[in-house]
């Protein structure tokens, strides 16, 4: 189940970087969906997620309104992002530093 997730999340990616989603009832039936659980659907991955997608009426597909790219995966990190990560939180992000 899984993999079938990450799968359709990688396709919408490519669909969306192409503009080539279509309408929202298209793109439903290119991921093998209802349009009313694609709606579910994009409303977690916004708001859930924060991706910056919306619909553009000109092209006709949903496009991302910011630069970037959807990552799904493990990261290891290297030796000296290890080194900053103290009981499961990374002190960066919480602007602390040791001397």
């Amino acid at each position: 189940m899984i993999l079938k997730i990450c799968e359709r999340l990688r396709y919408l990616d490519r669909l969306i970087k192409l503009k080539a989603t279509g309408t929202p009832k298209e793109l439903s039936q290119k991921l093998g969906i209802t349009e009313r659980a694609w709606y579910k659907y994009r409303d977690e991955l916004i708001h859930d997620l924060g991706l910056p997608i919306t619909y553009c009426t000109y092209h006709k597909s949903y496009i991302y309104t910011e630069e970037g790219c959807f990552e799904i995966g493990f990261r290891k990190l290297s030796n000296p992002a290890k080194e900053k990560i103290r009981g499961g939180a990374s002190l960066e992000l919480l602007n602390v530093s040791f001397p």
